[in-house]
């Protein structure tokens, strides 16, 4: 027992998505001017799962839409050592679909969730975001050399009185108790999908609209992630297509759901970003 109180966050295992993240972070701070003494990168879980495919699309779709969408979910922290105690500060959550999957969700990550906290202690002071930056393309550039084509992430943030992962922080100096806007949290992930895309990490990005919906032609070709904001809305759509009958005996034609689709897409798109 004694062994394991003594234990620190860089005796837990390493893999190679935290040797590539750790890489990563300590070249891009490095060139920043920055400091963050005693960070360690750790996976702390990886499970295999499968995301059950909406009920109503393979009534519809039948044979040519899958079962399910077998994916390994991966929970990344990064921790620092301050006066002798390691601190969390910063946990990624994230969904690999890797080649094995069938499409739409072939070869795509999706960071389904992502906190950080204000206790990263850094040199100079206040840079937090260089680091939490280069933790999260770190991810991104190992993911695509494992061979992932797209990256997804949900930038909304909790609504007051919620937290994504961590539940107990101290207010806010800027905002206080209220969650940060939208579009500040949203600049946010742009400013370090821009530096990404500097790199080479990411070729381009840009909101779901433009990169994902603006050329779909069949619903069938929308991925859907488990927990997503999507799978709901889609499963209301193809019901409300059959009118109350069996999909496949009365429905409307493909062009129309997409065009629902895509306006449904419309009035959220900016709560998503696709790299």
């Amino acid at each position: 027992l004694r062994a394991l109180q003594r234990r620190s966050a860089s005796d837990l295992p390493s893999c190679a998505t935290s040797d590539a993240v750790e890489a990563h972070v300590a070249v891009e701070i490095a060139a920043a001017g920055v400091q963050a003494s005693g960070l360690v990168v750790r996976v702390v879980s990886q499970r295999l799962y499968h995301c059950r495919a909406v009920a109503g699309m393979k009534v519809r779709y039948g044979a040519d839409y899958p079962d399910s969408f077998p994916y390994r979910s991966k929970a990344l922290f990064a921790f620092q050592e301050v006066d002798g105690a390691d601190v969390c500060v910063f946990a990624l959550y994230v969904q690999e679909y890797d080649a094995a999957c069938p499409r739409p969700n072939t070869n795509r990550t999706y960071i389904s969730y992502l906190d950080s906290t204000r206790w990263l202690h850094t040199s100079p002071p206040g840079q937090r975001s260089v680091v939490y930056h280069a933790i999260v393309n770190g991810y991104l550039q190992y993911a695509g050399a494992a061979g992932f084509s797209h990256a997804h992430l949900w930038v909304e943030p909790p609504k007051a009185g919620d937290e994504y992962i961590f539940y107990c922080r101290r207010p806010d100096p800027a905002h206080g108790s209220r969650p940060m806007p939208t579009s500040q949290l949203r600049a946010w992930y742009v400013r370090m999908l821009e530096r990404a895309q500097a790199t080479g990490i990411v070729a381009e990005f840009g909101d779901i609209q433009q990169e994902l919906v603006s050329g779909l032609t069949s619903l069938r070709d929308f991925p859907l992630f488990e927990g997503d904001f999507f799978p709901e809305h889609v499963a209301e759509l193809v019901d409300e297509s059959s009118g109350g009958a069996e999909p496949h005996f009365s429905r409307k034609q493909s062009i129309t759901l997409v065009e629902d689709m895509k306006a449904q897409v419309a009035g959220v798109k900016r709560r998503f970003l696709v790299a």
